[in-house]
């Protein structure tokens, strides 16, 4: 016989006020990652919630709560070891950073009787034997309340909470079938605050123990959590408050109080023990001691020879171009490395600079036509700027706009037949043959490529829609002049090259996009940048402020397709005579070293054998193959990022592994550009970082599965895999592993930057998220001065 749940806290003087619990759930709520929707898909790292703990400390918290770690399984491991990727002198030490003694062999016996995950003491959940069931129904009912795209027998959520809705919806579903459950509903209060503080006085939690239970129940429906924790991050930036993950959370908790109320004597006996005695883990057991030296040392023999590689470069190649012709600044991407290097190697003349890709322009892109406004900045920020399309006259944007607006009203109305209940088969069946020709077309890879386009437009400002005056238009561009330490030395031919990625058929496009624009390809702030500089009246205020910009030099856009390494120059058919040959020179060595790019790039897609033509042929498929599966490799591999000048780096191959951001301390005296560069760039590199290591060392959970079995939701919300239920975040199985092996090193972020130690750690002090992942592990920071390299651990410069 079912007992119910006797309420623990009617009596009690110790009760929670309501405002404490509900603030207590949305402190659970903070522990998970936010998500974007696939159309503006921006890597994050999934543990940012856990920056205030210790690397280690986060790791046994969710083995304890979500029976999952950080790390790779101890066979990846001892696979290192045989394969000498992992040295008997990195292993000692990283074993002495834990006060662990022994020798190497020791150790492999150690790793060797390591159990992967090991648990320790995991507390069960009430609900744990319905758990699919409510996801399946939570899941299904998230679908509905998001979807503004697919959906066209919604149910009415304009203006409702999520928990209002699914209190409906389960009141009307339950009816009177089940007496005891339909009575437990009916105690419970339609306003999810109220039924929060309901709730957790029936169960028997105390403060301690509320957060820990509310962020295990969130583990359990992680994707449509992430999920609504993003639309409270993006509601949060644009000074709004919805409050959807503590709903969502406070849904949770309901099931878990209807769970155990049904739970008979002695497991409710069985099961309050355990809420009363659980201890949760905070430190690891000894298997996860055991693989953290182990992955240490895995992170110290590849910093070994990147520091080696780094020091290799002798003071003759160190010299920067004396005077350039031509300066070409790329996105920090890793990707942008090779090309850069093989650029630098074929066109001595030409100097390249690294910088944030969105290029200082924080702008939302406003079409022409009826489609709504895409953001094109960081997903760590707010939107400033509104960039609108123009042809140049408003007769000619109300012709467009009308001509627009028409073809996106037939296309609603397929949409509109095509996602009805009742056009299911009909549609088909009438409209089938007038696909045929596109599906042919498509098959056999005729399907037209995407191509950047240099957009003409103005800027406003997003609230009150004022173009921006000439001050902010010279703020905008001294910004981006000072980010990337350009403000002298100008070349005759300033060439910012954008990135984007041109696939078809493939949801997680984005995603190869540039994180820096939100998503999107880089080639309209590339624009938009470049007509700043380039305008007379901004020049003028630059000079006014210190940081002349010649008459004589030219600021072209241009965007980089990461896919086929082509770089096409935006607008470049009005180029003066005086700077034509300039010009005609930079587009043929950017041929040459595209070709040298993709050369380097052909191994690691099994397209070796093929000459440059070939090769460039087989790559531009890549872009219109809609079966294709792994179009390029993304960001695999990144391991490093350096925040300094060029030189340091120039004539290096690293390989395509390292984020590049141009940095000169003797311009910036009050230290605000690198506290601008370690509070953006840094964090938006470490989140791509973790975002490719978490979906290696736990695909289960922070992967996105294997794309053969994708269903896109909601049109762009994310997708599911197979029957699931539950949102997939992070990457595709295909896009960390070739079929036979991993593409990506999971490793931390290795941050060298070249500034004094003084302004670093006066950067550390102000930015506390900041300064949480440096000292709890979570990225590893160095800094390269007159005496070398060192690294900041536990307050202080220590030797590497």
């Amino acid at each position: 016989m079912n007992a119910p749940v006797i309420s623990q806290g009617s009596g009690n003087s110790n009760v929670v006020q309501n405002q404490d619990i509900v603030m207590t759930i949305a402190s659970a709520c903070e522990r998970i990652a936010p998500i974007w929707p696939l159309d503006r898909w921006i890597a994050v790292n999934p543990w940012w919630g856990h920056r205030q703990q210790k690397i280690e400390n986060a790791d046994a918290e969710l083995r304890t709560r979500a029976n999952t770690g950080l790390l790779m399984p101890p066979d990846f491991y001892l696979n290192a070891w045989q394969g000498s990727r992992v040295r008997s002198e990195d292993l000692i030490r990283a074993a002495g950073e834990r006060q662990l003694q022994g020798t190497a062999e020791s150790l492999v016996t150690r790793l060797k009787a390591a159990r992967h995950q090991r648990n320790g003491e995991q507390m069960s959940l009430a609900c744990s034997g319905r758990l699919e069931k409510i996801r399946q129904q939570l899941g299904g009912l998230c679908a509905r309340y998001f979807d503004s795209r697919q959906g066209r027998w919604r149910a009415a959520t304009e203006g409702r909470d999520l928990y209002d809705l699914w209190f409906d919806q389960q009141t009307q579903s339950v009816g009177s079938g089940n007496g005891h459950l339909a009575s437990q509903l009916a105690r419970l209060p339609n306003n999810w605050q109220q039924a929060a503080a309901f709730v957790v006085a029936e169960l028997p939690s105390a403060d301690a123990r509320l957060e820990a239970v509310v962020h295990q129940l969130l583990l359990q429906l992680l994707g449509w959590s992430s999920w609504c924790r993003g639309e409270d991050w993006r509601a949060c930036l644009e000074g709004r408050s919805l409050n959807l993950c503590p709903q969502l959370a406070t849904i949770l908790l309901v099931h878990e109080w209807l769970a155990a109320s049904e739970l008979s004597v002695r497991d409710r006996g069985a099961w309050l023990d355990q809420w009363s005695s659980l201890r949760w883990l905070t430190q690891g057991d000894e298997s996860a001691q055991i693989l953290w030296v182990w992955h240490r040392a895995y992170e110290m023999t590849w910093q070994r020879q990147f520091l080696e590689r780094l020091c290799s470069v002798n003071s003759t190649e160190k010299q920067l171009v004396a005077t350039p012709e031509v300066q070409a600044a790329f996105c920090i991407d890793v990707r942008s490395e090779v090309l850069r290097r093989h650029l630098e190697a074929c066109y001595p003349k030409a100097e390249t600079l690294g910088v944030a890709g969105f290029f200082g322009m924080p702008v939302v892109h406003q079409a022409l036509g009826p489609s709504g406004g895409e953001a094109h900045l960081p997903g760590l920020l707010a939107p400033v700027y509104r960039f609108g399309e123009t042809l140049g006259s408003a007769a000619a944007d109300r012709v467009l706009n009308l001509k627009l607006d028409g073809r996106e009203q037939v296309r609603e109305s397929v949409r509109g037949a095509k996602y009805s209940s009742l056009s299911t088969f009909t549609l088909v069946e009438t409209t089938g043959l007038a696909w045929a020709w596109k599906l042919i077309r498509d098959s056999l890879h005729h399907n037209p490529s995407k191509q950047p386009k240099s957009s003409e437009g103005r800027l406003f400002h997003c609230y009150g829609g004022d173009p921006l005056s000439d001050r902010e238009r010279v703020d905008l561009a001294e910004g981006l002049l000072r980010a990337m330490s350009l403000t002298r030395r100008f070349a005759s031919l300033l060439l910012l090259v954008g990135h984007g990625a041109h696939t078809d058929n493939n949801p997680n496009e984005a995603g190869l996009a540039c994180g820096a624009c939100g998503g999107k390809n880089g080639g309209l702030n590339a624009s938009i940048a470049a007509g700043l500089l380039n305008d007379r009246s901004v020049r003028a205020g630059l000079a006014e402020r210190g940081i002349v910009l010649p008459d004589s030099s030219l600021v072209l856009a241009a965007e980089h397709c990461t896919v086929t390494d082509e770089v096409r120059i935006l607008a470049g058919s009005g180029i003066p005579e005086s700077h034509q040959r300039i010009y005609t020179d930079l587009v043929n060595q950017l041929q040459v070293a595209a070709n040298s790019s993709r050369r380097e790039r052909a191994t690691a897609l099994q397209l070796n054998g093929h000459t440059d033509q070939q090769l460039h042929a087989a790559m531009k498929l890549r872009t219109r193959n809609w079966a294709e599966v792994r179009p390029e490799w993304g960001l695999a591999n990144n391991a490093a990022m350096i925040i300094g000048s060029r030189h340091m780096t120039r004539g290096l191959d690293l390989g395509g592994r390292c984020f590049l951001h141009d940095y000169n301390p003797d311009l910036d005296q009050d230290g605000s550009v690198l506290a601008a560069l370690m509070s953006a760039p840094m964090v938006v590199a470490n989140w791509i970082n973790l975002q490719y290591f978490a979906s290696v060392t736990q695909p289960s959970v922070y992967g996105a599965g294997n794309k053969l079995l994708h269903s896109v939701v909601g049109g762009n919300l994310g997708v599911i895999e197979g029957n699931g239920a539950d949102l997939r975040i992070g990457l595709p199985w295909q896009s960390v592993h070739d079929g036979e092996r991993w593409r990506h090193e999971p490793m931390r972020l290795t941050v060298l930057i070249h500034a004094p130690a003084e302004r670093i750690e006066q950067v550390l002090c102000a930015q506390p998220d900041v300064k949480a992942l440096v000292d709890n592990q979570w990225l590893w920071l160095w800094r390269a001065g007159d005496k070398g390299v060192v690294q900041y651990r536990d307050g202080d410069w220590l030797p590497i």
